[in-house]
Formats: structure tokens, C-alpha cells, sequence
């Protein structure tokens, strides 16, 4: 479904029309050039990490077209400039030098925390902004701050607190947890930041100390999960915690199905892949819950969550659009409230503009926390399992939504996550 033009204009923030200037105030209006606003997507389009990068191009592509629609911005369309990272930081730093030296100051994106990591290092350098719509290392908006980086998306510290309390409230006697991780970033992150949950809330929220043995790790883009799976098998745990990502997440939930993992295990808690193991294994999928960046059926009263869904049908044929979807979708309508705000693409005046608009969302308003660049949202998780009689081969049971802000972080920008309960 397409958005009407005016209600087009009410999401990207324009105001009323001048009698007589053909401007609008505040957001559409007369072109004052007819080139392009250009915005660079750097993101992992092929290999281990395209079911994350190709969706939350979607999104971002989904976002430019409603806003083109509209009549653009200060009467400038929108243009996306696409580069494959291919979850490299090497190609990822060459592609984003060469979009700004080619006049691309604007760069959204990136799967990879490690190459957010290497493109942050670089961006006063390059005077470029960087808006991440999936990169969840605790570095980012801490030790390795930079202020032209934002965060539009949740970050792991309060997603998987979050989630954490919902399973202590939920499931009070699955007290034995470990976690099957990726052993670089942001699998240390995640599960940190989950067990810092599990300690948190359980003896307050379940009444019960939970026992944790030592999270296995995997490696980045591996085939055979077998001696990992094998050792969870053996581990003293009915809870388990599985944030490998992407096709590697795929790869690891269908071997373990022979060994019975999905029996050993009473709970089974996936925070990065959404819909895309579901949609791999149909409705072999066991049930499990999954954390989201945005799930349609939890925002059913938003006209904008509504249309971005509609357009994602029509444009796939898929109901189940993932979270990187809403998150491209709210990188492009964050740089179009700051370009209104700003009156043009200057970085300097992008980052400021970034740190004070509100902009909407398929999950509602969304700003940017001023000291550190996090973005406040919502936390949302669903119960899946594999369906014989669904037409998508999956069901989603039932879901959780959380505010965001009960859950983040303090902003410490400069210095390293502290933790209250985990020796990290």
C-alpha cells in the first residue's frame, strides 16, 4: 500500500502550505536544486549476513520512495548510493571513503558491529555521519563513541535485559542457563548482557538464583556446529541462549535438531534472527522465542507501521517482514526530519540536528539520546514454532512489548559498559 501524500507529509514532519510560495514550511518544498539528496547504504548484501542487510535495504528503499512520493525533501528527492560491505570492514572503510569523497556525507547501515567499529574510527576524518541499523556493540556508543555516529536501532544492554525479565517472570523454574554464541564482538556483548538479565531479575522477579554455566562458542561463518552442539548436550542447562546470526544461525538450528537439543532445552531464546531462521526451517522450526527490532502485530494501532507492512507485502509477497526492515525504514525518516531540520546536508549541522529531532516510526516516535546518540524505542520479543497448517509454515504465539527506557543504559559515552553483576 502506498501512503497518501498527506499523510506522507505528517510522518516527515512538513508543515502547513504558504499561500501563494509553493513552499511548505518545515519539509516539502520548491526545489532550490534539482540534483538528488543523496544517502549512502553500506550494509552486507551478499554472504553469511544478506537475511539481515537485504531487509533493512528494504526498508530504507520502502522509506525513500514514500518520501519521494511526498515531493522529497526541501523539494530534493531522495537517492540511495548501495555498497556491499559483504560484513568486511575493510570493504566496508573503502566504500565509505569513496561515497564521501564523491559528496555522500549521509551513510546508514551496517550488520556487522565490526565494521561499524572500523567506519566509526574514520567519520570525523571523512566528515561523515553514521547511522547503524543493526551494529549492537556496547563499544559504539561507549569506549569508542564518536559524534558523528548514531544508533537507531535497540542496543544489547537493554533488549536483552528486557528479555531476561520476561523469562524470569515466565519461566521461574528454567533456572540452569548457558548460551551457544559467535566468538567475536557481538556475540561477547549479547550474552554478557543477557547473563548481567538472568541475575538481575531472577532472584527478584522468579525468587530463584539461576545457575550459568559458561556460554560455548561458535565461530563466525562456520558449517559444521556439531562439536558445539555436542557439548551443549552435555551441559547441566534447560535454558538456552543462541545469538548466532544470519545464515550461520540457520546452519546451527538445523543440525541440532538430530542430536535433540530441542528436547534438552524447555526454553530457547534467539535475540538477533527474527523471522529468518523461521523462514529457512518452515515448519520443521521448534519453538523459541525471538527478540525484534519491529513486529508488525505489535503495532497494528500505527498508520505508518501499517504501510510499511502492506508496501513489504507487495513488494515480496511475505507477511513477515523482519525488524531490519523498520529499522532502514527509520534511518531514512531520521535523516529526513534532520535534513528539515537543518536546511540542507551539512555534517556538522546533521549531527546537531540528529541529537534534538523526534521522528516517527513504525514503532512509534523515536530520538536519539543526546549524550551518547542511542536511539529510545520499544523492546519487543514473539514466541514462534513450525506450523503444519499455517501458510507461512510458522506461527507467531504471542509477543512481549516493553519502553525502551526502562531498560537502557546510562549514557557514559567515552568509557566502557559497566556492569553490575557480570565480571566482563
Amino acid at each position: 500500500m502506498k501512503l497518501k501524500r498527506r499523510d506522507v507529509l505528517k510522518i516527515v514532519g512538513a508543515g502547513a502550505a504558504v499561500a501563494g510560495s509553493g513552499t511548505l514550511l518545515g519539509g516539502v518544498a520548491r526545489a532550490q536544486s534539482k540534483d538528488p539528496l543523496k544517502i549512502g547504504f553500506i550494509s552486507s548484501l551478499t554472504g553469511a549476513q544478506a537475511p539481515i542487510g537485504q531487509p533493512m535495504l528494504l526498508g530504507a528503499q520502502i522509506a525513500v520512495d514514500q518520501v519521494n512520493q511526498a515531493g522529497g525533501v526541501n523539494g530534493r528527492k531522495l537517492e540511495l548510493v548501495i555498497r556491499d560491505d559483504k560484513a568486511k570492514p575493510a570493504d566496508a572503510t573503502v566504500a565509505a571513503r569513496e561515497l564521501a569523497g564523491s559528496g555522500v556525507n549521509l551513510q546508514m547501515g551496517v550488520v556487522s558491529s565490526a565494521v561499524a567499529l572500523a567506519l566509526t574510527a574514520m567519520l570525523e576524518q571523512e566528515k561523515a555521519v553514521l547511522i547503524t541499523c543493526a551494529a549492537h556493540s556496547d563499544k559504539l556508543t561507549k569506549e569508542n563513541f564518536s559524534r558523528n555516529y548514531f544508533r537507531v536501532t535497540d542496543n544489547p544492554y537493554m533488549k536483552l535485559r528486557f528479555m531476561a525479565r520476561a523469562l524470569a517472570e515466565r519461566y521461574g523454574a528454567v533456572s540452569r542457563w548457558s548460551g551457544l554464541v559467535p566468538d567475536h564482538e557481538y556475540g561477547r556483548t549479547t550474552w554478557n548482557c543477557f547473563e548481567e538479565g538472568l541475575l538481575e531479575y531472577y532472584p527478584s522477579v522468579a525468587k530463584k538464583e539461576p545457575s550459568i554455566s559458561q556460554a560455548l562458542k561458535t565461530q563466525y561463518g562456520a558449517t559444521d556446529y556439531r562439536n558445539v552442539i555436542g557439548s551443549a548436550m552435555g551441559l547441566p542447562a534447560d535454558g538456552f541462549f543462541v545469538s548466532v546470526y544470519g545464515g550461520d544461525a540457520v546452519t546451527l538450528f538445523k543440525q541440532a535438531q538430530p542430536y535433540g537439543f530441542f528436547r534438552k532445552a524447555k526454553v530457547v531464546v534467539d535475540p538477533a534472527n527474527e523471522f529468518v531462521v523461521a523462514k529457512a526451517m518452515k515448519r520443521e522450526l521448534p519453538e523459541m522465542w525471538c527478540g525484534s527490532h519491529w513486529y508488525a502485530g505489535a503495532f497494528e494501532d500505527l498508520p505508518l507501521s501499517n504501510a510499511v507492512l502492506k508496501e513489504h507485502v507487495r513488494r515480496t509477497n511475505d507477511p513477515y517482514p523482519t525488524g531490519w526492515v523498520g529499522e532502514g525504514h527509520a534511518a531514512v525518516m531520521a535523516y529526513v526530519k534532520a535534513i528539515q531540520e537543518a536546511g540542507g546536508t551539512g555534517t556538522q549541522a546533521i549531527v546537531k540536528a540528529l541529537e534534538g529531532v523526534t521522528f516517527d516510526t513504525v514503532c512509534g516516535p523515536r530520538h536519539f539520546r543526546r549524550e551518547d546518540h542511542q536511539a529510545i524505542k520499544p523492546l519487543i520479543m514473539y514466541r514462534l514454532r513450525g506450523s503444519r497448517t499455517a501458510a507461512a509454515g510458522f506461527e507467531v504465539l504471542e509477543y512481549i512489548k516493553m519502553p525502551g527506557q526502562d531498560f537502557v543504559d546510562p549514557p557514559t559515552p567515552g568509557k566502557p559498559l559497566s556492569f553490575r553483576y557480570v565480571k566482563a
